[in-house]
């Protein structure tokens, strides 16, 4: 006999958590699981912060669409599906291996808020593949959120975002979710650089635009 879901799940039409397509038992159509197997893809960072940068995929595509899920409604579903393409794209290596791994800090409301820090999430899947360890040297100063903002003042908040709770050291590697203008990762870069750090690099899901040199305080 069949309970109520079930039935439920048989008049149900199953979307693709990605692109909104019906598929039938799995998350995503097959377009958007092959776009999720993408390697990891190098950013330019000549006169940037960043000795290295890496994306996996662009913000207009299907990788950004599960970014926008996971982030806005709350999906913890698009959450996994999103680590499972950062572990998929760490199987050829970043070509480094870093000192630590720092994600992208984010305010204790918007945590409370979400029950999750995607950058976190991600951080953990970088620290598995690296055995380098996570390090929650920066805190993030509260204030408007950068996705609430305009572009020109994405870039005029970078260098205010983020305060080092103590010294760093070596070679660490930022994770976040969305690179867009390049403010909050230049402006997590010259905190690291001010507290000790010899270099820093990057590593994002979804690229929105190059990675921009941001004036942040730093040279």
């Amino acid at each position: 006999m069949r309970t109520f879901a079930g039935m439920l799940d048989l008049v149900a039409i199953r979307e693709c958590l990605s692109c909104g397509g019906e598929v039938d038992a799995e998350p995503l159509c097959g377009d958007c699981a092959y776009a999720l197997s993408a390697r990891l893809t190098p950013l330019h960072t000549r006169n940037t912060l960043m000795r290295h940068g890496f994306a996996i995929g662009a913000y207009s595509g299907p990788i950004g669409a599960l970014v926008r899920r996971a982030k806005f409604s709350l999906d913890t579903r698009a959450v996994e599906l999103l680590a499972e393409a950062m572990r998929r794209a760490l199987g050829e290596g970043l070509g480094f291996t870093p000192d630590r791994i720092v994600p992208i800090p984010t305010t204790p409301w918007r945590l409370a808020q979400r029950g999750f820090h995607l950058p976190e999430r991600l951080a953990d899947e970088v620290a598995a593949h690296t055995g380098a360890p996570i390090d929650t040297v920066l805190r993030r100063r509260w204030g408007k959120a950068q996705a609430a903002r305009t572009f020109a003042e994405r870039l005029a908040a970078g260098g205010d975002l983020f305060v080092p709770r103590r010294a760093t050291s070596g070679h660490v590697l930022v994770v976040d979710d969305v690179l867009t203008s390049g403010a909050t990762l230049h402006g997590a870069a010259a905190e690291l650089l001010a507290a000790g750090a010899t270099s820093v690099s990057c590593l994002v899901l979804a690229a929105a635009g190059p990675l921009r040199r941001v004036p942040v305080g730093i040279s």
